[in-house]
């Protein structure tokens, strides 16, 4: 290992010497101006601040991820790296013209400076990545004025970019916190904010949330609102009753669960004046996802009381001879309904604990039984062998991946429809996998639309889950109530 490392620093050195022998006074000029603009990140601090006025809201979402790339980078390369490799500068060798610049006086190795322009240039690119195409030009001259301004070594700034770039791509988590954060503080007209002080908080008593309520009660309180009742999901029917008994400002209506536990509540109060709020206690948590709920207790209580009241659309199924049924998040059959068939097993439950979901969705995968349905949309029918459907009102899905379908909003007036005819296995992985990976790519047997009516007949009876939830036959038509759902939402949250 030594003799390697010997030989990597030995080779480092001369093509160091290489690149630096001969003197360029134009190029010295212009690299010397533009790495003394980055001189304690300056350089990049100043595009942020121009990308945030500019660039609208995924402008700030990209300065902000930058700016906090770069602090993560600077606190672990200047304090812990620099001082474990103790790597000296480039030595002045006879006959050297004198430096550009001044020689820093903390250790050579990593490059600070390319650390932090990798890093901007990383954390923006991943929140607006046209925005690459102009920084990383500008990130790679200030990694290379390092070397040509005989300041470190290529390997100083190897390390330095590689470091910077994967904090960019690493710095996702801690994003996350501020902009929840912030999302739970933002100023919001008082005029946009539910008027109402008093909470009814609904439950689910299946998902084992009991001290995560009780933190959410004790946070209530202390946001100076009031809760007036509590209820089980499974009494939803009793909520119309307990809103109209409180007059013309009904209390606000919070879901506090997952998926299944909100679409309940939105199926209870669709077109009134209630107003819902979201407390996220569920595993995925994909429709508070979608509208930007914050995922930490604390945050979401937040916003019940700051936040702005949005309209957002809900799915609609209607069925001869039944109620209409709302969803927020998607209807499904097929796969989906087996998926929540294994998931909701006590007996797997208990035996599987967190693993249960993922146990579930090999068994449903395994199984995928298939059914017949003709399907009517636009004016088109068509005969289907499927083994899923989905529609889909709100464009998040799988939980922490945070996967999108591309363009859908909760507010678009539309429904997106996944239909998975009968595939081989190794086609049907690769339709699930495709998303997860970023991927846009056509899969035979794999469709998708966006439409705003849909009708499925199923040759033979097919339950449908409702936002998680199996609720019975599936046969009938999906439509949108455009805008029926009053939600609170953060301020970033645009309709």
């Amino acid at each position: 290992m030594f003799r390697v490392l010997t030989a990597v620093d030995a080779w480092d050195r001369r093509l160091f010497q290489r690149l630096t022998r001969r003197e360029r006074r134009l190029v010295d000029t212009s690299l010397k101006q533009l790495s003394n603009s980055a001189n304690r990140s300056v350089l990049w601090l100043a595009i942020a601040a121009l990308i945030a006025v500019l660039g609208g809201p995924r402008g700030r979402r990209a300065a902000l991820r930058g700016v906090i790339s770069i602090a993560l980078t600077s606190t672990l390369v200047n304090l812990p790296l620099k001082y474990v490799a103790r790597r000296d500068r480039p030595p002045m060798r006879r006959g050297d013209r004198p430096l550009p610049v001044s020689l820093p006086g903390s250790f050579s190795f990593p490059s600070g400076h390319s650390a932090s322009a990798f890093a901007f240039a990383a954390g923006v690119a991943l929140e607006e990545p046209r925005l690459l195409g102009p920084i990383l030009p500008l990130a790679g001259g200030v990694a290379y004025s390092r070397i040509h301004l005989r300041v470190h070594y290529p390997l100083d700034v190897l390390a330095g970019v590689m470091i910077g770039t994967t904090m960019g791509l690493a710095s996702e988590p801690i994003v996350r916190a501020v902009r929840e954060w912030w999302d739970a503080i933002a100023p919001v007209p008082e005029a946009e904010r539910a008027q109402s002080k008093e909470v009814i908080l609904v439950s689910s008593p299946h998902a084992g949330q009991g001290a995560n309520l009780a933190r959410a009660r004790t946070a209530i309180s202390a946001t100076g609102l009031k809760v007036v009742a509590e209820l089980s999901v499974d009494n939803i029917a009793r909520l119309p009753g307990l809103l109209l008994r409180n007059g013309s400002s009904p209390p606000i209506v919070v879901a506090a669960g997952g998926d299944g536990t909100v679409g309940s509540v939105a199926n209870a109060v669709i077109s009134t004046p209630a107003v819902m709020a979201i407390l996220p206690l569920g595993t995925s948590n994909d429709f508070a996802r979608s509208i930007r709920i914050p995922l930490r207790l604390e945050n979401a209580v937040r916003l019940i009381s700051n936040g702005r009241v949005s309209r957002v659309d809900a799915g609609r199924l209607r069925s001869e001879g039944q109620p209409p049924r709302h969803f927020v998040h998607a209807a499904a059959a097929g796969l989906n309904v087996q998926f929540a068939k294994f998931a909701t097993r006590a007996d797997l439950r208990q035996r599987r604990g967190r693993l249960t979901y993922a146990i579930a969705a090999a068994l449903a995968i395994k199984e995928r039984p298939v059914f017949r349905a003709q399907v009517e949309y636009e004016g088109q029918a068509e005969p289907l062998e499927l083994v899923h459907l989905a529609v889909v009102n709100a464009p998040v899905f799988g939980g922490f991946l945070d996967l999108k379908i591309p363009g859908a909003t909760p507010h678009d007036g539309t429904l997106h429809v996944i239909m998975v005819e009968h595939l081989p296995m190794r086609r049907l992985l690769r339709s699930a996998f495709y998303p997860a990976l970023g991927l846009h790519r056509k899969i035979r047997g794999f469709r998708t639309l966006q439409v705003s009516k849909f009708t499925v007949r199923p040759h033979d009876p097919v339950d449908v889950t409702l936002d998680g939830e199996i609720a019975g036959p599936m046969s009938g038509t999906f439509d949108v109530v455009r805008g029926g759902l009053q939600v609170i939402t953060p301020a970033s949250y645009k309709e």
